[in-house]
């Protein structure tokens, strides 16, 4: 019994472990890929013979024009325009190549979520060329892996294929994390701890929401103000909060407008839905489901007489 999403959250890991997971027979639009942008190239070699400009199949060697050297592979998606190496490439095995390059596969977990961190960021940073997708392989952009995805790149992206977030500009790190920016040494030790790939990207984008990449609709809409004036508010509150029985302070929560109806709390992607923060009614209602998602793991979190008493003492009294 229960919803589709708790039975996918329940179930989810025994379900992935038996399922198939088949590269999409859809694997998105093209990408085109400026490789190595930031490293001008001084020739390619085929063995000892330099390679002229065209299609590139079979494993050459890159030499840089600072003395670097590189080998690559390519099985026809890699071509050469003078002194410029171009991978042209469907968007998943974009994806699994980025993965493979900017971090690994595993923790399966950690790697769903950053493959759909890096599907988003290259929806909301490429430029549009012809039919393609254009975008660099670099340090400020995403790095590209100049050869084939492994098969276990592969996987990770199939799973996660075609989903990305909306609502939220996303970047990511490899150490640091920060507003709206996922690290991947954190993404791993969440994986670690038995987080799912959902949990992960939700610490990381508190008001992004899972979406399709054809149609990235994000499920809240952002009210900065209100979530500003409840995170000052609560640095006046907090001796008389910390008093209070089961009071948790919610370090990760989003602020979203309600469409329509009663506020409330989805205690799940610790969101807060209300209407505004203009009228006083506002505040109390934001106050209100705060405090609902504060003492979620105490009985007076379910108290709505206590909830409402307390919520009218911090803004009346």
């Amino acid at each position: 019994r229960g919803t589709s999403q708790m039975v996918l959250r329940h179930y989810g890991g025994a379900l992935a472990s038996v399922l198939p997971v088949s590269w999409p027979s859809e694997a998105g639009r093209c990408v085109e890929v400026g490789l190595f942008s930031r490293y001008p190239i001084g020739r390619v070699l085929a063995g000892d013979r330099v390679v002229e400009s065209g299609p590139l199949l079979g494993d050459y060697r890159v030499e840089f024009t600072n003395g670097n050297q590189l080998d690559i592979h390519s099985d026809g998606e890699l071509f050469l325009l003078k002194d410029k190496l171009i991978a042209r490439l469907d968007r998943e095995e974009y994806v699994a190549r980025v993965l493979q390059r900017e971090a690994r596969p595993e923790p399966a977990e950690a790697a769903k979520a950053l493959a759909i961190a890096i599907r988003t960021y290259l929806l909301q940073n490429a430029t549009r060329n012809g039919d393609c997708l254009s975008i660099d392989d670099s340090s400020s952009r995403q790095r590209v892996a100049p050869r084939p995805a492994t098969a276990e790149s592969r996987h990770i992206a199939a799973w996660t294929s075609d989903l990305v977030l909306a609502g939220s500009n996303v970047t990511y790190h490899s150490d640091q994390p920060g507003p709206n920016k996922l690290s991947w040494q954190q993404a791993v030790e969440q994986a670690n701890a038995g987080q799912r790939y959902d949990a992960i990207l939700l610490h990381a984008y508190p008001r992004a929401s899972l979406s399709r990449w054809d149609n990235p609709v994000a499920s809240c809409e952002a009210l900065p103000a209100a979530q500003d004036w409840l995170v000052n508010q609560r640095r006046g509150w907090r001796p008389r909060l910390e008093s209070e029985v089961g009071y948790n302070e919610v370090s990760t929560f989003a602020v979203c407008r309600l469409a329509f109806g009663r506020p409330y709390v989805d205690r799940e992607r610790q969101r807060i839905y209300v209407r505004g923060v203009l009228s006083l009614q506002d505040r109390l209602d934001l106050t209100h489901e705060y405090l609902h998602l504060a003492f979620e793991a105490h009985p007076n979190g379910q108290d709505e007489t206590y909830i409402e008493g307390l919520a009218r003492h911090l803004l009346l009294e």
